[in-house]
C-alpha cells in the first residue's frame, strides 16, 4: 500500500517529478498510472487510490479540465485523504474551491519554501494522525472554509505561519507547523460550538414559541445556520450526483473507447486481409499481363514473319507473272530455244507448243550400245527427268520430222513414241536427235 497517491494531469508529469523525488525520500509514492499487463483499472489505480492514506491532488491548467483528476479528487475528499496543491495559479473545479491548497507555483526545488513546508505538514497529518497532540476531548467540527488538506494563498482565516529561522531542525519545523494547525483547529471548533443553539445545553429548554417571542435575535442565527446546513447538504447531494454522473460518464467513455478500439482492431484486420488479397490479385494480374504481353509479342513476330513471307510470295508471284507476261508477249517460232529445249511445234496463237530436248538420253538398256534403250526403259528414263518430259505420241513424231531442219541435231537412228503398236511393240520413227523418244 503506498503512503501517497498523486492525482495529476499527464501533461504535468515532468513538472511534478521533482516534487515526487522529494516526497520519495520520506514516503512511498504512487504516481505512475500505467496499468500493468493483465490488470484492470480497479486492480491497479483504483486499489492504490482507495488504500492510500494521503491523496495529493495537483491543480494546474491541465488538471482542472481533467475528468479523471476531478473523480480521483472527489473519492479522496469523501475518504478524508484529500490534500491539494497549486502547480499553477488556477481556480479549482466546483466543490473544491473552498478547500485551501499549498501554493507551489513558484517552487524551485527548495525544501525551505513556505508552501512546500505546509504541504509536508498536511501530508504528515494524513499519514500519521495518531502522532498528533490532543488538546481537547470534545469532537471538533470544521467549517467549509478551513481544511487540513493543506494551506495556501486563498485562506481567509489566517496567514501562513512563518517558519523559524536559525539552527531549528527540519523535524522541529514540521512539529511547529502541526502544533499551530491543531491549535487553530481547536480554536475554530470552540468558536463553532459556541454558535450552536443554547437549548442543547440548557436543562429545561423553553418552548419554541416562547424563545421566538422572548429572544428573536437568537432565532435568526439558528435559521441562518439551518439554512446554511441545508445548503451544504444540498451542495453535497449535488456533488455526489455529479460524481456519480462523472463516474457513469467515465464508464461510458471507457466502454465507448473499448468498443472503438475493438472496431479499430477489426478494421485493421479487415484492411490487412484486403491488402493481402489486393496484393495477390495484383500479382495474378501482373502475371496475366506478362503472359498476354508474351503472347502478343509472339503473335506480332508471327504476323511480321507472315507479312514478310506474304511479301516475298507476292514479289515472287509478281516476278513469275512478269516473266510469264514477258514470255507471253515474246514472239516464238519453231527452232527457238525454250524451257530447256527447242520448239518444234506451235499452235495458231504462237503461245503454246512442244519442245524437243537438245540431246539424246545418256546411257543404254542392258545388252544395247550407248544411247539405245528398250521401249520400257525409254519411258522410264523420260519420266525420271521430271518437268513434264515424256515420249511423244505417234502423231507428235511427225512434227519434229517436218521441223528437223529448224530444230536440228537428230541422229540417223529411230526414236520411240508412246503409242503402242502391239502387245510387245510400239510405234517408232526415224528422226534425228529427238527427246523424249530415244533411239531404239
Amino acid at each position: 500500500m503506498p503512503d501517497i497517491f498523486i492525482s495529476y494531469a499527464h501533461e504535468d508529469q515532468e513538472r511534478i517529478r521533482p516534487i515526487v523525488q522529494e516526497l520519495e525520500k520520506r514516503w512511498s509514492v504512487f504516481w505512475d498510472k500505467k496499468i500493468p499487463p493483465g490488470k484492470t483499472w480497479e486492480d491497479s489505480i483504483g486499489k492504490a487510490l482507495e488504500e492510500s492514506p494521503c491523496v495529493l491532488v495537483v491543480w494546474s491548467h491541465s488538471s482542472v479540465k481533467s475528468d479523471w483528476v476531478k473523480e480521483e479528487a472527489d473519492v479522496a475528499k469523501k475518504r478524508d485523504t484529500f490534500v491539494p496543491l497549486f502547480l499553477d495559479k488556477v481556480e479549482p473545479p466546483m466543490g473544491f474551491r473552498r478547500i485551501h491548497a499549498a501554493d507551489l507555483s513558484d517552487w524551485k526545488n527548495n525544501n525551505a519554501h513556505q508552501g512546500f513546508q505546509l504541504l509536508i505538514g498536511a501530508i504528515e497529518s494524513k499519514i500519521s494522525p495518531a502522532t498528533q497532540p490532543v488538546t481537547d476531548s470534545r469532537p471538533v467540527s470544521m467549517p467549509d472554509t478551513v481544511s487540513l488538506e493543506g494551506a495556501g494563498h486563498t485562506s481567509p482565516q489566517r496567514k501562513p505561519e512563518r517558519q523559524p529561522i536559525g539552527n531549528v531542525s527540519w523535524v522541529q519545523k514540521n512539529q511547529l507547523v502541526i502544533v499551530v494547525a491543531v491549535v487553530m483547529l481547536v480554536i475554530l471548533g470552540v468558536v463553532w460550538s459556541m454558535k450552536q443553539p443554547q437549548s442543547k445545553v440548557e436543562p429545561k429548554p423553553a418552548p419554541i414559541a416562547e424563545v421566538v417571542k422572548g429572544n428573536p435575535e437568537a432565532e435568526a442565527p439558528r435559521k441562518a445556520e439551518a439554512a446554511r446546513l441545508k445548503a451544504e447538504q444540498d451542495a453535497a447531494t449535488r456533488r455526489e450526483a455529479e460524481a456519480a454522473k462523472a463516474r457513469q460518464d467515465a464508464d461510458a467513455r471507457r466502454k465507448a473507447e473499448d468498443a472503438r478500439l475493438a472496431a479499430a482492431k477489426d478494421a485493421v484486420s479487415r484492411r490487412a486481409a484486403e491488402a493481402a488479397k489486393a496484393k495477390q490479385d495484383a500479382e495474378a494480374l501482373r502475371k496475366e499481363e506478362a503472359r498476354l504481353k508474351a503472347e502478343k509479342d509472339v503473335a506480332r513476330r508471327e504476323a511480321k514473319a507472315k507479312e514478310k513471307l506474304d511479301a516475298d510470295a507476292r514479289r515472287e508471284a509478281a516476278v513469275v507473272k512478269s516473266r510469264q507476261e514477258a514470255e507471253a508477249k515474246k514472239t516464238l517460232k519453231i527452232g527457238d530455244e525454250y524451257g530447256g529445249g527447242k520448239i518444234f511445234s506451235l499452235d495458231p496463237t504462237g503461245q503454246h507448243g512442244l519442245i524437243a530436248a537438245k540431246a539424246d538420253l545418256s546411257g543404254h538398256s542392258e545388252g544395247k550400245s550407248e544411247g539405245r534403250f528398250t521401249w520400257e526403259d525409254a519411258k522410264a528414263k523420260c519420266a525420271a527427268l521430271g518437268g513434264g518430259w515424256r515420249l511423244p505420241s505417234k502423231s507428235e513424231l511427225n512434227d519434229p520430222y517436218h521441223a528437223k531442219s529448224a530444230v536440228g541435231g537428230f541422229s540417223g537412228g529411230g526414236y520411240w513414241s508412246s503409242t503402242e503398236d502391239s502387245a510387245d511393240g510400239a510405234w517408232a520413227s526415224v528422226l534425228r536427235q529427238w527427246l523424249p523418244g530415244q533411239r531404239r
